[in-house]
């Protein structure tokens, strides 16, 4: 029992702000219990009525039945309301709550596998509401059954103790199976989750999957971790087995039994015909309260498994994150400055001494070979790290002093792959801005406009439907129209023209250079049309700056700068450090 108690410990700790409902659930599910007690009365009292030839005291019980299931019903119906509005809350604030807690805690993935994490979001939560109503169903039973028991002892102390031998017994080989079922339920969800996270890897490089040949390896991989859940499902099938095959058996032997005896007592006038009703009556449902009280308490032992990986993630305590300052001012001219800056990940030095700095109104180019250091310095610039050394300046003030949202608001930027949801046009561009003047404005100024009016339902339409499917360019363009929206003053772009085709990488260059005429761009990139673009240029090597200035100084003073541009197109790979 203290399991079960601390699975609903657990789940108040996870969301306890509707005790008031929850208190209702129980007032209202222990009223039904003893409302479902109250129709063998009436039947009984025909029964006296049929035995004594008094036919006109029967339509007494019939209107008492009807004011029975009246109450039934009605405690009934409290009971489903009172569920409806604890499951809306459980599954809609918790499921906030994991999503807030997964985007805020990016090393989450170090700990929990994005299969697990998806479940949980998705799955687990549906059944939170369920570890409530199985509580107060299960402690429902066991009022009622102790009502039972008290009529029992008032009728015949002999047939109270033989019953409640019996539904002792039961319960205990039941509670031992439930036990039982959960472990290896437990199991299931544990291989589930490693098969779901391989299937999302799966999807997330399908491509490579498919021209590589791999799914013939990946499936000899996975069948080991099918075979793994298997035997849980099995295991977990043989209890189900031996709990719903071979258990109620021992308890029917004893019902037989319990009938024979009162049947005994009858026939020896030792009983009345109408009280042999009324017990039988009750040691059915004994039986059937038995038998929901037990799935209950199995439900709940799997429900706990849930609960459990739900407020394992909820309670997950990640490092010290970078704090921010309480400068206010937002007035940034945009100026960028690295002094001196040192960078290590695990003892290894990343960056050492870098310094440049970066003007508004220009595009700054940071180029490299793999491993130079140029994603570090963006993923900083991010505030994705904090340095070990040196200064990092944005119009000479420190970027740990200013405020998150004075921060947020000017540094915004466009990644290699662009990423939009599956959601219409305008509702991806209102997550950042939803006054649709500024929208369109956006869209004209990044030359997407006409493109997105040409679409069957202009702005309104869906992403993915209406056999609407952007190229990486379209999307691109699309999404450096939402950076815009932030009103940043300083504009990262990290290879963002890497995965698209020379038509859209010609627009892009020329939406960067009309932005800089109102913005500071930083540009990462490793094609040569992108380079000549820039007004400056920062070389970086093996984390150090190799060469840095005005573009056709650097071209002609760096010998990586020249390799680089002059590489061809077809040589060069997409850079990820």
């Amino acid at each position: 029992m203290k399991s079960y108690f601390n699975t609903f410990k657990d789940l108040l700790s996870i969301a306890n702000n509707r005790l008031f409902l929850i208190i209702q659930m129980f007032v209202s599910s222990g009223l039904n219990n003893v409302a479902s007690l109250l129709p063998p009365v009436a039947t009984a009292g025909i029964v006296a009525m049929v035995t004594e030839n008094n036919f006109n005291g029967i339509w007494f019980y019939v209107f008492l039945y009807l004011v029975f299931y009246s109450i039934y019903f009605g405690t009934l119906h409290w009971n489903y309301f009172a569920y409806t509005k604890v499951a809306d809350y459980y599954h809609l604030e918790v499921q906030k709550m994991l999503f807030e807690k997964v985007a805020n805690n990016e090393a989450i993935f170090e700990k929990f596998s994005k299969g697990r994490i998806v479940e949980t979001c998705s799955d687990d939560i549906r059944y939170l509401v369920d570890v409530v109503d199985c509580v107060v169903k299960a402690s429902m039973s066991i009022v009622k059954l102790l009502i039972i028991f008290v009529i029992f002892m008032y009728y015949n102390i002999l047939v109270a103790t033989m019953v409640l031998v019996l539904d002792l017994l039961y319960l205990t080989l039941m509670n031992d199976n439930s036990r039982k079922c959960s472990k290896y339920y437990e199991g299931t969800r544990k291989y589930e989750d490693k098969i779901i996270d391989i299937l999302n890897q799966m999807l997330t490089n399908l491509k490579q999957v498919k021209t590589l040949n791999l799914m013939p390896m990946l499936n000899k991989n996975l069948d080991k971790t099918r075979k793994r859940w298997s035997e849980q499902y099995k295991g977990r099938r043989s209890n189900m087995t031996i709990r719903y095959c071979l258990m109620p058996f021992i308890v029917y032997i004893g019902k037989i039994i319990l009938y024979i005896f009162l049947a005994y007592l009858v026939i020896n006038q030792k009983m009345t015909l109408d009280k042999l009703v009324l017990l039988i009556s009750y040691f059915e449902m004994t039986m059937t309260c038995m038998d929901l009280m037990l799935d209950n308490l199995l439900n709940l032992s799997n429900y706990g498994v849930r609960v459990k990986r739900i407020k394992t993630i909820l309670d997950y305590t990640p490092q010290k994150g970078i704090d921010f300052g309480d400068l206010d001012n937002d007035y940034i001219n945009g100026s960028v400055e690295f002094k001196n800056v040192c960078y290590h990940i695990r003892n290894k030095k990343i960056l050492d001494k870098v310094s440049f700095k970066i003007y508004p109104n220009e595009i700054n180019a940071i180029v490299g070979h793999s491993g130079s250091g140029k994603t570090t310095i963006v993923n900083l610039l991010y505030r994705l790290g904090r340095i070990k050394s040196g200064e990092i300046l944005i119009d000479n003030e420190s970027i740990y002093n200013y405020s998150k949202d004075v921060y947020s608001s000017n540094v915004s930027g466009v990644y290699q792959k662009p990423f939009v949801f599956d959601m219409s046009i305008k509702e991806n561009l209102a997550l950042v801005d939803s006054n649709f003047k500024n929208q369109v404005e956006a869209c004209k100024r990044v030359g997407i406009h006409d493109f997105i009016e040409s679409l069957p339902k202009g702005y309104h339409t869906v992403i993915g439907e209406d056999n609407v499917l952007l190229s990486d360019g379209k999307k691109q363009l699309l999404v450096i129209a939402r950076a815009l929206l932030s009103k940043a003053e300083i504009l990262i772009f990290d290879e963002v023209t890497s995965n698209i085709d020379s038509e859209h990488t010609s627009m892009i260059s020329e939406v960067l250079m009309d932005l800089k005429t109102d913005h500071t761009i930083i540009m990462i990139t490793h094609k040569p049309e992108m380079m000549k673009i820039a007004d400056r240029v920062i070389v970086m090597n093996n984390g150090h700056v190799s060469c840095k200035g005005l573009n056709e100084q650097v071209y002609k003073r760096s010998n990586i700068y020249r390799d680089l541009q002059n590489r061809s197109f077809a040589s060069i790979s997409t850079i990820e450090e």
